[in-house]
Order: C-alpha cells, then structure tokens, then sequence
C-alpha cells in the first residue's frame, strides 16, 4: 500500500472510530449516543489515545479492505505516529436503522492536520473530507462497538446539506 494510500486509510479510520459505542434505551435516546460517541471517538484520535481507540472495535471487526480489529489499530496508530495535530471535524451523523442490537450508520469528517490545522482560520485551508458507512453492534456490556466499516473521500459538493453548512462554518470561503 502506498503511503499516500496509508495515510488516507489511517485518517479514515481514526475518524471512524468515532462511531464505535452507546447505551440502550429508545430510538432517539440511542441515537443521541451514538453521535456523542462519535464525537468521544474523534477526540481520542485527536488525543492519540490508541488504546482507548482498541477498544471501540468488535472482537470480530472488518472493514471494506478485509482488515482485522489488529490491523485497523496499527493502521490508526501509524498514522498518529506519522503525523502531529491530528484534528476530526465531526460534519454530520446520520443514524439510518438502529434496531435489535445493530446500528447502520452514515457518518461525513472532515480531516486535518499540522500546519493545515493550525492555519485554517488563517489562510482559510480547508481539511479532506469522507464519508462513512458504519455498522455498529452492542457487546454483551450493552456497549456499541465498530463492526464494519467503509469510507470514501468526497469534496465538499458532494457532502450533505447539514455537512456543508457545518463545514463552511469552520472553513468559511470553502
């Protein structure tokens, strides 16, 4: 895999993260978790918590490209090795089917780091953005943890309505 490839797939993941736990209860009580949760799962990339990070995946996690929970871990972990100020904007979280245990989840980030991070209010520098597909499952805690995972890099005309708006507001003359 290239480095370009790596670092994508590293940034994807540790935004992915974020969609990893929640309690029980109704619908909208599950729902409001898994966006906070996904929000957590942000911060403890940007923290370069990787532990904390572990834990949000499924025993038996996968993602599109046929990596393991281990593999995921190293991929994250060797991208925050490799790059300082990691930062997830949490664009949007779309909860599509919560039912039964398992949580079918669209998620939109939007990615920086180092210099662009720093300078983006300055020189208006915008973060890469993806998009998520995430299924998520409770553990026998009750916990959600990441199951499945796919991601794909979007510009910004094609991120939703409520992903744009809250882009332009971190990166206004995006």
């Amino acid at each position: 895999m290239s480095p370009a490839a790596r670092r994508f797939t590293a940034l994807s993941l540790a935004a992915v993260a974020a969609g990893l736990l929640a309690g029980a209860c109704g619908r909208a009580s599950e729902e409001g978790r898994i966006r906070k949760l996904i929000e957590r799962a942000a911060s403890l990339a940007e923290k370069r918590d990787i532990d904390g990070l572990a834990g949000l995946f499924a025993a038996d996690y996968r993602d599109f490209e046929g990596r393991d929970r281990d593999g995921a871990v190293r991929l994250v972990a060797g991208y925050l090795d490799r790059c300082r100020g990691v930062v997830v904007h949490v664009l949007g979280v779309r909860p599509e089917e919560v039912a039964d245990g398992r949580a079918e989840v669209g998620c939109e980030v939007a990615l920086s780091h180092g210099a662009a991070e720093a300078l983006r209010k300055l020189v208006r520098v915008g973060g890469e953005c993806y998009r998520f597909r995430l299924d998520l499952r409770k553990d026998a805690t009750g916990e959600w943890r990441f199951a499945y995972a796919e991601w794909e890099s979007v510009g910004p005309a094609d991120l939703l309505p409520d992903s744009l708006k809250v882009l332009k507001g971190l990166f206004p003359d995006r």
